[in-house]
């Protein structure tokens, strides 16, 4: 049996879109993992490199990527 697609948040601490984003999902019933950028170096280096992404939130959806920054483009 297959899981769910696995949705990850890429945030960075005291990002207002990242909360933003995050606070979206909750309330839509969306469940994801979030990975804070500002804590996990390892992380932010893969995102950097496999995305090229320097905006937060980035958010990936079962290892495609679904959108850097908030809906606007900001972050």
């Amino acid at each position: 049996m297959q899981g769910l697609p696995k949705i990850v948040i890429y945030t960075k601490t005291g990002c207002p879109y990242c909360r933003t984003t995050m606070d979206d999902y909750r309330q839509r019933k969306v469940s994801f993992e979030e990975i804070n950028l500002s804590l996990d170096s390892e992380a932010k280096a893969m995102v950097k490199s496999r995305y090229q992404a320097t905006k937060v939130p980035l958010i990936v959806d079962d290892g495609n990527l679904v959108q850097i920054g908030d809906k606007n483009g900001n972050g």
